[in-house]
């Protein structure tokens, strides 16, 4: 995550979407004296996080006044990709744990890519929760939806821009107009396998009622 007051805009970071790219390009501009705000690792400036969702993010910087006024934006990626990318950083053990939570089996993949799809879950914060749309639940893989981090309970869109990573260019050329500077950085931490996984008709149909205007982006 990372807020330039200085500058008026705001990056949500969707995991597995390019996000450290995009903080990285973004660190040369940050400007501590104007209060602007990065957050890489958990609990280092809480209530802020990493990958806090714009609902949430919205409501604590609206603590500080009807004057903050910020563009926010988003990068996205194909959800199959994601998933995938999602997948493997993660193992997953055969409870949909994953090694970052305290209760994890250490079972590498207990599910297979297309099980997990299907069965899978991933919890929610329960302040992102409260302010995401209510089919957004930790039952499921939709916490990782753009919705869950882009859009407000009512349904409306709480970002301005959401941005394909597989189009670099276009966000630099953006950042560099609202910056005032020309941006430099390069997609890292990029799946060197750029092939679509392969899934069932059953887990596709799921993928497309998880993560509905991602499979539209991308013609899922």
């Amino acid at each position: 995550m990372r807020v330039l007051f200085s500058k008026g805009i705001a990056a949500i970071s969707k995991p597995r979407c390019g996000s450290t790219s995009l903080r990285r390009m973004l660190n040369p501009f940050m400007d501590p004296g104007a209060g602007d705000i990065s957050v890489d690792i958990d609990d280092e400036n809480p209530p802020f996080h990493p990958h806090i969702t714009a609902p949430y993010l919205q409501e604590i910087l609206s603590e500080r006044g009807p004057d903050v006024h910020l563009e926010y934006f988003v990068s996205v990626r194909h959800p199959l990709r994601m998933l995938e990318s999602y997948y493997k950083f993660f193992v997953p053990d055969e409870n949909s744990r994953y090694f970052y939570s305290p209760d994890y089996t250490g079972r590498r993949y207990g599910m297979s890519f297309e099980e997990w799809v299907l069965k899978g879950r991933v919890e929610l914060a329960p302040d992102w929760e409260r302010l995401a749309p209510e089919y957004i639940t930790a039952t499921d893989l939709t916490p990782l939806s753009l919705e869950a981090f882009a859009m407000c309970k009512d349904g409306s869109w709480a970002t301005d821009h959401v941005f394909r990573i597989e189009e670099m260019d276009k966000i630099r050329e953006w950042l560099s107009e609202k910056l005032g500077s020309e941006v430099e950085g390069k997609h890292v931490n990029r799946s060197e396998d750029m092939e679509t996984p392969p899934l069932g008709s059953e887990a596709l149909s799921k993928v497309r009622t998880m993560f509905p205007h991602e499979s539209e982006i991308y013609g899922v």
